[in-house]
Order: C-alpha cells, then structure tokens, then sequence
C-alpha cells in the first residue's frame, strides 16, 4: 500500500493525476488549497481519496465543471473529507459496484444532486454536509443495502434525502428546510431510524414503498404532513411528529401497524387513517386540531 500526495495546481490536475497513479489499496492524501480540475474518476478498486485536513480541501467547480469525484470502480472507493461546491451536475457520482464510502464531505451548490448513490449495494454515505442541491435530491440512494448515516441535507430543491433504492438504512440524519420532502422512501424495505425532519416545505418522511420501518423519528414543524405511510405492511414505532401544518401521521394505504408514537400539536389532527385493516396502539395525543385522531378506513383496530 502506497501514499501518494498531491497539492493544488492553478493549471493542472493533480488530484486525477494521483488517482491515475493509484493501485488497490493506495491512499491519494489531498492537500489543503483549491482544486479546480475536471472530474476526478475512480475506476480503481479499493483505492481511497483523502483530504489530509478534514474540510481544507476544496474542489471548486466554477468555469461548468460538470461533477467533482465520479466513482465507476467495482468496489472499495472512498472519498473522504472534502469540499465540493458549484458544479453543473452531481457533485459526486458512483455509477455502479459496491462498498463505496463517502465520508465527510461538505457538496454545496450543485445544480445536480448533492451525493448520488446511482446503482450498485452495500455504499455508505456517513457525516456528510449536502446543501443547495438543485437536483432530485440533496442524497439520492438508488443502490441498495446501503447506509445513510449522521448526515445533513439542509435547503435542497429536491428531498433532502431520496430512498429510490431497496432496503437501505438512513440512521441519524438531520434533514431540514428542504423545498420538497425531507426523506422520501419510494422503494420497499427501507429502514428509517433516529432522524430529526424539520421544517421541510412539502412533508416530513414520505413512505410510498412496502414494509418501511420508521423508529424513533423527531418529524417537526414542517409544511403539510409529518409522516405518511402509502405502503402496506408498514411499522411506525416510538416517532415523534409534532407542530406539522397538516397531520402528524396519516396513514393512507394497508396492514400498518403503529405503536408508542408521540403526536402532538399538528394543525390537522394528530392521526388519520384513510387505508384499511391497520393497528394503533399505545400512541399519545396532544393538542392536535381540530381533533386528535380521523379515522376513515375499514376495520382498523385502536387500542
């Protein structure tokens, strides 16, 4: 395994020149200053791009650089510690394989999205800092099996985060003042745990998919509904959806079970159930409006 060191150049590319050198298992160390070079492409496994010093590394893309990092490796890349700001395109792009990391990066003012998770399995995108996004999404995961871990998505035209893809986990992320939803769940089996949702201007947490499970969520003053569940087979435990301009849960579709959720003080009831043959139990209720609960659908079962 080898270090390679690159430093800024105002005419050359020494970040690509440094990962055009790389093996599988070398180590492309950035140093601090401005890089302002074309994409960088990935196309080795298992060879990382690290800013020396976390957040001093600054890809800038002024003058119509489309993306800044563009991973088409099989497997192992990593991109870690950088800031991406003003590109026409995505900021950083993996276009297939596996085990990618993205770790600790700042994507600020893409036209594109911010982080895009495009194909492939088993990615993590951890403490990143994603804002205006002027794409489909601040992070968009189209892969599967991936993680989305302690990031922020903040002032993002599209959802903050965008689950497009299967059985992805986004754990402890803080999602706010997004233009659109703050997490949107379009494919099944996604797990949604420990999030804070505010202050988002069409929804909290959109589930469109199957067999969701949303945990622990603080979904908060944002504009229309905290979380609606349109997928069947849903489990909503232990969330709190509280001050929403709308209603705190609604739950649209059927089989939904939802357990020891706090709502409270939403502007258009606490809960409603509109689908058919769902569980509630345990839930409390605080000053929602006009009343706490709305139930429209068929042999739904309350305790």
């Amino acid at each position: 395994m080898a270090t390679i060191s690159v430093f800024p150049s105002p005419t050359g590319t020494p970040i690509a020149s440094g990962v055009a050198q790389a093996v599988a298992g070398d180590v492309v160390v950035v140093y601090d200053g401005t890089y302002p070079e074309p994409a960088v492409t990935i196309s080795v496994s298992n060879v990382k791009v690290v800013a020396k010093n976390e957040g001093k590394a600054v890809r800038e893309g002024f003058g119509g650089i489309a993306s800044a990092f563009i991973v088409t490796a099989a497997s192992g890349a990593e991109i870690n510690g950088f800031v991406i700001r003003n590109y026409t395109a995505d900021g950083i792009d993996v276009t297939t394989g596996s085990n990618h990391r993205i770790i600790g990066n700042t994507v600020y003012n893409t036209l594109g999205i911010g982080i895009d998770l495009a194909t492939g399995t088993g990615h993590l995108a951890w403490r990143n800092n994603v804002q205006k996004a002027g794409g489909a999404a601040g992070i968009n995961v189209a892969s599967a099996s991936s993680w989305i871990a302690q990031n922020v998505a903040y002032e993002n035209t599209g959802p903050g985060i965008l689950l497009s893809g299967a059985n992805n986990a986004a754990v402890g992320n803080v999602v706010s003042e997004n233009d659109s939803y703050g997490i949107s769940s379009t494919a099944a089996n996604n797990f949604i745990y420990g999030n804070t949702v505010s202050l988002n201007t069409t929804a909290g947490v959109n589930v469109t998919a199957d067999n969701t499970v949303l945990l622990r969520n603080l979904v908060k003053k944002n504009t229309g509904n905290g979380i609606t569940a349109a997928g069947t087979n849903g489990y909503l435990g232990g969330n709190d959806s509280d001050e929403n301009t709308q209603t705190g849960i609604s739950i649209t579709s059927n089989f939904n079970s939802l357990e020891f959720n706090e709502m409270e003080f939403n502007q258009n009831f606490g809960l409603t159930i509109s689908g058919n043959e769902n569980t509630a139990f345990g839930n409390r209720f605080t000053g929602n409006q006009p009343t706490q609960i709305s139930i429209t659908g068929l042999d739904n079962n309350l305790f």
